[in-house]
């Protein structure tokens, strides 16, 4: 299975970017624009792959299972909804609470490597393989 590296990176890199930017100015279309930037890339119409694509950023394609990371996107996909929700709500802090978390959670995986989405993923899929009797 292949995994586009630099589609990661560059989600990440918006991430880190502009949630921060979208908290600090009370921006919360920043939120919106990418949690639907984020959702769109489980639909045959990904508007993050076509941006990467647009703004003539090459792929750097590895051999590497992609679901851990799809998981991942995923997670941040939902937080970023939630975050949506509360916002639309007036629940400021508890919005831009969890659009810093995805930002944090995006930060850390581009200084250490270290991806929580993917390090769930497998748990998750042994958990639910034991609660199933497999």
């Amino acid at each position: 299975m292949r995994t586009d590296r630099n589609q990661i990176r560059f989600n990440q890199v918006l991430l880190v970017a502009l949630l921060p930017l979208g908290a600090l100015l009370d921006r919360p279309g920043l939120v919106y624009l990418l949690f639907l930037l984020m959702a769109s890339q489980h639909t045959p119409l990904d508007l993050m792959a076509a941006l990467k694509r647009l703004l003539r950023i090459p792929p750097r394609v590895v051999e590497e299972d992609p679901r851990p990371h799809r998981f991942a996107r995923s997670l941040g996909a939902l937080f970023l909804g939630l975050a949506s929700l509360a916002l639309l709500l007036g629940l400021k802090a508890l919005g831009y609470g969890l659009a810093l978390l995805v930002a944090l959670l995006a930060l850390v995986n581009l200084a250490f490597g270290f991806c929580l989405g993917c390090f769930l993923y497998p748990h998750l899929r042994y958990a639910r393989a034991l609660m199933s009797g497999r």
